[in-house]
């Protein structure tokens, strides 16, 4: 049975009784949430459906149905696409800094459990796509440029699934949009993302003279990503500052992955309104947070190390010694000086809400922009629902952050250094509450938020 078929018989027909339970609900209970339509309504139940497969199928299989969707990415009609391939010189470069940044960190390939360095994978070609719009309005500004991070666990997707992210912030933001094919996990895990993005970016400020395209100005280029490509952000402009590299003019998270370590209150209380994989987005099932807290009361107690020793790999990305490493947990980074302005934005109705809300507020005082965006109602990732009042608003704000902190910018959207707001389904905005995540300092940087919460489980 071809890859099409399997994916029909084994996901599209047994979601028969699925949609008529949705419809059901939806008009005798109301939706999961206000603004829902019933059309949203079947679409998450659909979403969720499939998320809820991760667990139970093996990565390789889910990893080929991932790629049946790069069928379903076509360019959009008002878009020019080219592809691009940065060549691998780049990488050798990256490695340099990303070897010296592991060393600092006090990681090894023995602590890594790989060795990065002489992945196979990094002989293949680093594939990326440009992405622009073929009529250029008065928003565009040449040179402006968005390197962009796809999402998906950090082991699904690829720049054809997230083309309509590329489009849109070609379009709204006035740019051309270099979106990457970093190599993904579990073949070539941490820090095989952060080593690609890296080696693309010092190809964008510094390329060949074959490249067809003139150096950019670091501050015209803003990196941005949804997920774990957030996530990938995050820690790429991380390893950018601390590698003493020229920063970018700005980064924006669409619903970042930044915590690995699973440890804030969201990740559990929104599994009914998101449509990630339940009991805490663990990629594998084996290390979920039930399991973490049946562990932590009958053996490891407060010893975190002893815990994430005693639990299978929680996620596919890294090893559970390194889910505390800024660079793959980037929520635990302590200081943001010499950073570069910085936009999030999170559906009240994800998983992964409190995840950039505690960034933000942990770094109330630091020396930078920070624009927090918390939409009401919205689940993961919810731009991709470009047909939602609150997926339109959402792209805007970041079309407009993007012209905003690059060169010859037009200033709109950076109002304030920090600006932590809630929006409405109609657009309306009000300040976030100075007690969003409760507790948080008692959670963050203990796996599952650690034993006092986990034995709450």
């Amino acid at each position: 049975m071809n890859e099409k078929a399997s994916f029909l018989w084994n996901f599209v027909l047994p979601k028969g009784p699925l949609l008529i339970g949705t419809t059901l609900s939806h008009y005798t209970y109301g939706p999961a949430k206000p603004s829902w339509t019933y059309k949203f309504s079947l679409i998450m139940a659909i979403a969720q459906s499939l998320g809820g497969h991760l667990d139970e199928r093996p990565l390789k299989q889910f990893q080929a149905m991932s790629r049946l969707n790069d069928r379903l990415g076509p360019v959009h009609p008002g878009a020019n696409a080219s592809e691009a391939v940065v060549p691998n010189n780049y990488r050798d470069k990256a490695a340099v800094y990303v070897d010296q940044l592991l060393t600092k960190e006090g990681i090894d390939s023995a602590k890594l459990g790989w060795d990065w360095k002489n992945d196979p994978r990094a002989e293949k070609p680093l594939k990326a796509e440009w992405t622009e719009t073929k009529v250029k309005d008065t928003s565009y500004s040449e040179g402006r440029t968005v390197l962009y991070l796809h999402g998906g666990g950090y082991f699904l997707c690829s720049i054809k699934t997230h083309r309509w992210a590329s489009w849109n912030m070609a379009r709204l933001g006035g740019a051309k949009v270099f979106s990457l094919d970093y190599r993904l996990a579990p073949d070539s895990p941490f820090p095989a993302a952060v080593h690609d993005a890296l080696a693309a970016y010092l190809y964008l400020i510094d390329p060949p003279a074959d490249a067809g395209f003139a150096p950019i100005n670091p501050k015209n280029i803003v990196i941005m990503g949804d997920s774990a490509g957030g996530g990938l952000t995050f820690a790429t402009m991380l390893a950018i500052r601390d590698a003493g590299l020229p920063t970018p003019g700005g980064i924006i998270g669409w619903s970042p992955w930044i915590d690995l370590l699973l440890s804030m209150p969201s990740v559990l209380e929104n599994t009914a309104t998101d449509y990630l994989p339940a009991e805490g987005f663990t990629h594998g099932g084996g290390a979920s947070l039930k399991k973490m807290a049946k562990l932590a009361i009958a053996s490891a107690g407060n010893d975190q190390d002893a815990l994430l020793e005693k639990l299978p790999p929680v996620q596919h990305y890294t090893n559970n010694k390194l889910l505390g490493c800024k660079y793959v947990s980037p929520i635990l980074e302590t200081n943001l000086e010499g950073c570069c302005p910085i936009m999030l934005i999170a559906g009240d109705s994800e998983m992964l809400r409190d995840e950039s809300i505690v960034f933000s507020k942990k770094h109330a005082e630091a020396p930078t922009t920070i624009l927090l965006r918390i939409y009401d109602d919205m689940p993961h990732v919810f731009q991709m629902f470009g047909f939602l009042p609150s997926a339109k608003h959402a792209l805007k704000e970041s079309g407009d952050f993007i012209r905003s902190v690059t060169v010859g910018g037009s200033g709109a959207g950076v109002t304030a250094d920090k600006s932590f707001e809630r929006i409405s389904v109609t657009g309306e905005r009000r300040a976030l509450e100075s007690d969003a995540v409760p507790e948080w300092k008692d959670r963050i940087g203990r796996v599952g938020g650690g034993p006092k919460f986990l034995a709450k489980l």
